[in-house]
């Protein structure tokens, strides 16, 4: 027994490691290795599988080759082109355009009034890209601190900063130093730690992750600080502006082209697939006579496919899009983050991309309506179930571990039960998951808050978690923690955060309390591996199993099933209608024989 339980306990461990890499490889990817994961297990690999077995028993046991090859050409085309056009795209716009190309329009604007607001060193020289480091960076950490000036303080942090940079170079390892550092700054100087997400950078305009946002500064310095240190201008802060308009107009641009050339491509699919599968609708092989499928059918169908919506003028909707107004924030809301795309230009692939097309270029009704089942369900699971169904799993870990694995709102726990399962159902908004980066910000270092131990207790008991269970995750923090509670008479099971706060916060000098900080110091270490491994499980299970069950197989079989409900409800009904033309015309045979019987009878009679 003991033997099995070692045995059970290795694949628990070995299917957790595989977990997290799993959530790794795909927060690391961002949307599109989620999506290509979901989209190859999901559709392109199962459902021309499903397709070859389509109505197998109605044909006679063949494979059904012409609905596979469509299933095959559809899936394949459809997910991968969403994200590798925009990437081919991004890699020509840099050769054309610079490395700015990829720093999103809000960023560029922030740096463009970074760089133009002190264009000279303290030397009186144009600014170098060091220079241009240690604005951008205390630029982040004013707004960090929530400062209206520069203090001594931050500058001398931003200096050491943008020197790290320069001495290291800017490779990845770099970048996590740094990240590392911000985080640190963050946890000591954050105004509301409870809600602050560690990890995240603003600017004035524009706001992201911490490595992003590094990213996107290099990129600049590299482009254009440099340009314009090697250019000679007699204003060069007209000249900056000129720079920052002509790349937000250039980085718009090719927000745009790469969007329209994505919904131009997709609306060719569908004759692909269709031409792949034959002239006739191949989900129908064997449930009815060739003559159900009328010339009148075939030949809506061909009109039908033939219909292409309009896309406008890119140049006409390019020039309401860098404006201020209404149309420009919307421009803003669907730009590219790098070649992946945002939650709601993936809304508008579904809707315009994907659903469009397919619904004016299907064969028949029988089409349309798989169509609708299959696709509507799909867009809706890629869009939001997924999501949804991580941050539900999320709350049932939070409650049975009291680790928080999600970051709630300010003010979340103010609403009513259902204004917080709204913040559950959101996708893109309300409670989210928390990334790997910033679990370990919050669980690791715990001595950095602006308070110590203390803030760390303040943020699990402000986002909804339970010390009592936190401080149990390991032998050495339970014993710790209960000898603390044991000195001041109390038992942590039977106690509340705030009461646990009390204790720790009247022995904060103690030995004790040092010990406790001290396990928590790494970044490894086993809160952080916990909560990374209690997300991670249902990151893989979902996008590895779930979702491909769902719309690989379930989602075809569904299909399958009701439109043979359909064919045989309405093969029954013609078969009815048919009997009961059959029988009135029997029974008008039957009534002429039997009246033109009644007139030879009169006329043998009038003889």
């Amino acid at each position: 027994n003991n033997k099995q339980t070692q045995t059970f306990k290795g694949i628990g461990v070995g299917l957790d490691k595989f977990a997290l890499a799993t959530a790794n490889l795909i927060e690391n990817g961002g949307l599109f290795v989620s999506f290509t994961l979901q989209d190859m297990l999901g559709t392109n690999l199962p459902r021309p599988i499903m397709g070859l077995l389509r109505n197998s028993k109605e044909n006679k046991g063949k494979k059904n080759t012409k609905f596979a090859a469509k299933e095959l050409v559809r899936e394949m085309l459809t997910g991968p082109s969403m994200f590798l056009i925009p990437m081919a795209m991004l890699g020509v716009g840099k050769k054309l355009f610079g490395k700015t190309i990829e720093v999103p329009m809000n960023f560029l604007k922030d740096f463009g009034k970074i760089h133009a607001d002190k264009p000279l060193n303290v030397a009186g020289h144009k600014i170098t890209k060091k220079d241009f480091y240690q604005n951008a960076f205390a630029e982040m950490i004013k707004k960090l601190k929530s400062e209206d000036s520069y203090t001594d303080e931050t500058l001398s942090k931003a200096a050491e900063l943008a020197q790290k940079l320069v001495d290291k170079g800017t490779g990845k390892k770099v970048i996590n130093e740094l990240s590392d550092d911000f985080i640190d700054i963050a946890k000591l100087y954050a105004k509301d730690p409870v809600n602050t997400d560690f990890t995240r950078a603003m600017f004035e305009n524009a706001s992201g992750s911490f490595k992003d946002a590094i990213s996107h500064v290099i990129s600049y310095a590299d482009d254009i600080v440099e340009k314009v240190a090697k250019k000679n201008v007699e204003n060069i802060p007209e000249y900056i502006q000129k720079l920052t308009n002509r790349n937000i107009v250039k980085r718009f641009a090719t927000n745009s082209i790469m969007y329209a050339t994505v919904l131009a491509f997709l609306q060719v699919i569908p004759k692909l697939y269709n031409k792949a599968e034959g002239k006739e609708n191949a989900g129908l092989t064997g449930l009815m006579k060739e003559e159900t499928l009328t010339n009148s059918q075939v030949a809506n169908a061909n009109k039908q496919s033939k219909s292409n919506p309009s896309f406008g003028s890119l140049a006409g909707a390019a020039s309401k899009l860098t404006g201020s107004g209404v149309v420009g924030k919307f421009g803003r809301i669907m730009e590219f983050e790098g070649f992946n795309v945002s939650f709601p230009q993936l809304a508008a692939i579904m809707g315009f991309g994907v659903l469009t097309p397919r619904l004016i270029q299907a064969k028949d009704k029988y089409d349309r309506e798989e169509i609708l089942r299959r696709d509507l369900v799909t867009c809706a699971t890629m869009l939001a179930g997924e999501k949804i169904l991580r941050k539900a799993f999320s709350k049932l870990n939070e409650t049975k571990e009291g680790l928080v694995l999600a970051t709630k709102t300010k003010g979340h726990f103010d609403k009513n039960l259902f204004g917080r399962v709204l913040q559950y159902l959101n996708p893109i908004g309300g409670a989210q998951v928390m990334s790997t980066d910033q679990i370990v910000s919050k669980y690791s270092g715990i001595d950095k808050y602006k308070n110590g131990i203390l803030g760390f207790c303040d943020f699990i008991d402000g986002q909804g978690g339970n010390l009592a269970k936190v401080f149990s995750v390991t032998d050495e923090s339970k014993s710790i923690v209960s000898s603390l509670l044991k000195t001041a008479g109390k038992e942590m099971d039977s106690l509340d955060n705030a009461s646990i706060k009390e204790v720790l916060s009247n022995a904060i000098d103690s030995d004790d309390v040092k010990k406790l900080v001290d396990l928590f110091k790494n970044k490894d270490n086993a809160w952080v591996q916990k909560a990374k491994t209690l997300n991670a499980r249902f990151t893989a299970l979902s996008v590895l199993v779930l979702v491909p069950a769902f719309l690989g197989f379930m989602l075809p079989a569904i299909n399958e099933r009701a439109t043979k409900k359909r064919v045989r409800e309405e093969q029954a009904a013609k078969e009815l209608e048919q009997q009961k033309c059959i029988q009135n015309m029997n029974n008008n045979f039957f009534e002429q024989n039997h009246k033109m019987h009644n007139i030879f009878e009169e006329v043998a009679s009038f003889k």
